[in-house]
Formats: structure tokens, sequence, C-alpha cells
């Protein structure tokens, strides 16, 4: 049955489908896509009537992570009777293999909801298949079961027995020397305390002194202290350490032999020795400006006596004369008109590249919906099959080339040279740069003033293709723009 969805269709409002990979016997057909949204390639997996429920089965099993898959799931839908999944660049057969449906799964012991009875199976016996029905047994072989819980525990307060009331004691009988001491009976509930002699205080071995001892010391330490805060008193432990006082706190005399410090006395010396240099100096620095400036005179007197002017030229003016600058190159913004493949393949060999030859149209459409691509290849050196593959962007006229820019799907490394021509040919072409694709767009700034009539985009090695068709090497290129 004939899918409806094709190249040029958009699922789910944001995945255009760029291109057809293959179909599968069932009528399976997978799709390249472009998310519109976050402008990156997709893959679409379009199912047969037949395995849609397969496909939405493991869908959900590799959403849910039950199923393993290298398969990166992004959407899925039905779009006109066709359900179809929508998931990151990946192989083919990978896509293909969400469409079968998966083997059943052997019946597998599943563990019980309950676990009071693991201590059966820890011990060797069998599981039981159902909860035990019977009561919990304890240590002490008292059953209780759920309807019989355990009685609340309440803890009580101790019964403490209250302290004894204080007794007072018995008055002792007064006895007169030499009668013997009786000692009072006690109660019989309470023991009869064991008599115990009180220790003698130890004689004192200080002295304790009355006030009138303290007397002339307070007296006199009272009186120093007022002395000391008397306004005009200098403290005395500082009087006394001072060299200026006597010993009653008046000034001492000067000594003269103290006043001359000869060590600290400034050196006259120096200063004579500093002055007399300084005063050479000046005298030197003036007589050499007095015959540097005679000299400058004499110059310029003899220079008066041999100069001439010569007269003034009538046509000569103050305003000096504007020189003629050649005006700037004229810029022409490229305008593209066309897009040639010229790449020769080796002798006896077919050329391959005529099957796509009515798609590069596409690269140059400003759709990057759309691409063109090239015959894949086993290896990055053209398997040996040609020496590169040459692109040639033909311009409407001579324009000037500020920047070249190739989009391109899915590849990632290789190496291509840009030239620059007046003939749509390698031969004599201009390199003006080189690149590598490691993102979907490269763009080259070119030098200034590079002017040109044909741009030729000449690959060297081709990138890899993520994912492929049958090898992974090849080029799926979406725009190509010049300004």
């Amino acid at each position: 049955m004939p899918q409806p969805i094709d190249v040029g269709s958009i699922l789910g409002g944001r995945y255009k489908v760029t291109g057809r990979i293959l179909a599968s016997a069932e009528n399976d057909v997978i799709l390249d896509g472009l998310d519109q949204v976050l402008n990156r390639p997709v893959s679409i997996l379009v199912s047969a009537v037949e395995n849609t429920a397969n496909l939405t089965q493991s869908a959900r099993d590799v959403a849910t992570g039950t199923r393993l898959s290298n398969v990166s799931i992004l959407d899925f839908g039905v779009q006109d009777d066709a359900t179809y999944l929508i998931a990151a660049r990946t192989s083919s057969a990978d896509l293909l293999d969400l469409v079968v449906p998966t083997e059943p799964q052997e019946d597998v012991y599943q563990e019980p909801f309950f676990t009071d009875t693991l201590g059966t199976e820890i011990f060797g016996t069998a599981r039981d298949a159902a909860p035990a029905g019977g009561a919990y047994v304890y240590d002490d072989n008292s059953p209780l079961t759920p309807a019989h819980p355990l009685p609340k525990v309440v803890h009580d307060a101790p019964h403490l027995a209250p302290p004894p009331m204080p007794t007072k004691a018995p008055a002792t009988p007064k006895t007169t020397p030499g009668a013997a001491v009786v000692p009072p009976v006690a109660p019989a509930s309470q023991a009869a305390p064991t008599p115990q002699a009180e220790p003698e205080a130890p004689a004192s071995k200080v002295t304790l002194w009355d006030e009138e001892d303290y007397g002339f010391i307070n007296e006199d330490s009272q009186q120093e202290a007022a002395d000391a805060r008397r306004p005009g008193t200098f403290p005395a432990e500082f009087l006394s350490a001072s060299d200026a006082y006597g010993q009653d706190g008046a000034p001492s005399e000067p000594d003269d032999d103290l006043e001359e410090d000869d060590g600290n006395a400034p050196r006259s010396g120096g200063r004579w020795l500093t002055g007399a240099i300084v005063g050479v100096l000046l005298i030197g620095a003036l007589i050499f400006a007095v015959q540097h400036i005679s000299g400058l005179f004499n110059a310029g007197e003899n220079q008066a006596g041999t100069t001439t002017s010569a007269p003034a030229s009538p046509q000569a003016s103050d305003k000096p004369a504007a020189t003629d600058a050649p005006p700037p190159p004229a810029v022409v913004a490229p305008v593209i008109t066309g897009l040639t493949d010229i790449t020769v393949f080796a002798p006896g060999v077919q050329n391959y590249a005529e099957t796509f030859f009515p798609r590069l149209k596409d690269a140059i459409d400003g759709n990057k919906g759309t691409y063109w691509p090239t015959v894949e290849y086993s290896n990055a050196d053209f398997a040996g099959l040609n020496d590169g593959i040459n692109l040639v962007v033909a311009l409407k006229e001579e324009s000037t080339i500020g920047s070249v820019s190739i989009s391109q799907l899915a590849g990632t490394g290789g190496q291509f040279n840009i030239l620059t021509n007046s003939v749509p040919e390698l031969q004599g072409a201009t390199k003006i740069g080189s690149g590598s694709f490691s993102a979907p767009d490269f763009t080259l700034t070119a030098a200034a003033g590079v002017k040109a009539k044909y741009v030729i985009i000449n690959f060297t090695q081709l990138p890899k293709l993520q994912p492929f068709v049958t090898y992974p090497y090849g080029l799926k290129i979406t725009e190509i723009s010049i300004k």
C-alpha cells in the first residue's frame, strides 16, 4: 500500500520530510527529515498498517527503558492514518528493529509483595504462597494476633518511701561529777546512732592584731595619698627618676659639663665641602652656556651674510595643491545563477554523480530543508574512483567576494578548498581559503579586494555521515551562499 507521507510533507507541525532513504518488504518507509524549530536533521520511520501496533509497543518500551535500543525517540504521532516515529539521526537497521515484534518473555518468578515469610526461605524452606494466617509467636511462646495488639505500657511513678521526719533529740540529763552517764533509749524502729566525740579545734598559730595596731599604718598612708593628690604636685616616683629634679622635687642646677655634647653637635666640615662642589659645578655650567650662546650668534651672522632670498613666484599659492586620489573600486554584490558538478571519475569508471545532477538546484534554492547528495563511498579518499568532488558556483557577473557559506547534513570532518576563477575550471584558479566540517554550517571570510566570476569548491576528503545507507562517507549539501 503506498504511504501518504512523502518528501515535502510536514509532520507534527515542525518536522519536514527532506528525502526518502528506503522501504522494507513490508512497506515500512524510512525518511530523512529536518526539525524546523531546532534546525537539526532527524530520521523518520513510517510503519506499515500491519506493523502499527508493533511500532507503538516498541516506542513505549524504549521510552520507559524496558527495551534496549540505540534509537533516541524525539516524537511519535499519527497523520493521514499512518503512524510515524521521529528519532535522532540513526541507522536504518536500528529503526526497522522497532517494527519487529518482541519475543514474549518467559515466566519469571516474581517476588511476592509481602516479606513476613522471608525467614522461612533463609533457613531452607520454600517460600509460602500467601501470608501466614496464624498469630505471631514470640520467644516466650505467647501468640499475638493483629486483632489483639499489645496493651499500652503505662509508666507509673515509682513508690518511694517518704523521708523520715526529723525527731528532736531527748535532753541530756544533768549529771554530777563522778556519776555515770546513761544514753537515752531510742525507739525500736530507729537504730541507735553510734556516739562520736567532736574533734577539738587546733590551737591558733597566728596572733590577730587589733584595730589599734593598724592605726599608725593607715594614718601615714592616707596622709601620703592626700599629698600626692594635691594640685601642682608631680608624682614622687617620676621625680626621683628624673635627673633634672632633686630629692625634694625642686629643679636641680644645670651642669655645665652636660651642656656641651660634642658627639651630637652638627658637623660643619661636610657642609662646606658640599657647598664648594656645588659652586664649582655652577661656574662650569655658566662658562659652557656663555660659550654656546656666543657661538650661536656668530653662526647666525655668518649665515645672514651668505644667504640670498629668491623672488617669490607670482604663481605660488599659500594653499597646498590637492592630489587627485583614485576613486575606491565599486563593490558588486554576487548573484548566484547556477551550480555545476565538474567531478571527473577515473578512466573506465562510470560517472555515478550524473544520477544527482537534477538535485544540484536544491543546494542554491535558499531552503535548508532540501539538499544535494553525492555517491556514498567506503572511505574518505573517494575509494579510488576519483581524485575529488568539484562544484562550480556561477555568478551573474564578476563580483566582490566577501564570504562563502556552506551548510550540510550529518557530516563530520572532511577537507575542502575554496577557489576563484574567471572560467569554470580548476586550472588557473586562485585559492582563497580551506576548511573542514565540525558543525552543520561553515563560513569562510575572504580577504579584501577578492573579485571573481566563478567560485569553485574542491572537496579533497569526504566527511563521515551518520546515518548512512550503504557506505559512511559522502556529502549532503543543503545550501551554498556567497556574499
